[in-house]
């Protein structure tokens, strides 16, 4: 515990939110060199990859993130659009295996220019549960949803695609009540702050 508050410490004390992993039961988890930055990181900031002997993807996530970027705004920017639309059935049966597969949990941000940000926690993929905050949103803008006030708010006066999605800790072996309990407490902290979008209708 005395490690989960240093963690939301350096959060708020620096202003900004890193990625940080978070290893329960006191773990010490392997490390491996991107081939892509030739950084060595832990080996949980690495896709997994069956077809690999150590089961993980040659780049980092961060490297990765980048080649995906520079693939979505440079080289071809309406590839995903147009695929999404096309293969709207095949979208859906991946967010749903998302839902069910054997992942850790994670502790998220969503923070807008200001500074200002909404914390929450999934068992899902990061992209996947940000897809499902924009589809939210949707529904709210038409009245099929209730509003996450400060969010929403904050989604109309900035624009959605102006916020940073980041996660800021991703914790291994632990069930979803613990996983409560631990975004309860960032959320308390931020609270602190007077920066939190944190309230629902």
């Amino acid at each position: 515990m005395r490690q989960l508050f240093f963690l939301i410490f350096m959060c708020i004390r620096f202003g900004k939110l890193k990625y940080l992993s978070y290893i329960t039961n006191n773990k010490m988890t392997s490390m491996k060199e991107c081939k892509e930055c030739g950084k060595v990181k832990d080996a949980i900031q690495f896709s997994k990859c069956k077809a690999k002997k150590d089961g993980l993807q040659p780049k980092c996530k961060q490297c990765n993130s980048k080649d995906n970027k520079k693939f979505r705004t440079e080289i071809n920017p309406h590839h995903h659009a147009k695929w999404q639309i096309s293969n709207w059935d095949k979208l859906m049966g991946y967010l749903r295996k998302y839902r069910k597969a054997d992942k850790n949990g994670i502790i998220y941000a969503i923070i807008n220019p200001l500074g200002e940000m909404y914390i929450g926690m999934s068992e899902m993929y990061l992209k996947a549960r940000m897809t499902e905050h924009r589809k939210h949103y949707r529904q709210y803008k038409k009245g099929k949803r209730k509003s996450l006030p400060l969010l929403h708010d904050s989604f109309d006066m900035h624009g959605i695609e102006n916020h940073k999605f980041e996660t800021i800790l991703e914790v291994e072996g632990i069930d979803r009540k613990e996983l409560e309990n631990i975004e309860s407490s960032f959320i308390e902290a931020v609270k602190q702050t007077g920066k939190s979008l944190n309230i629902r209708n």
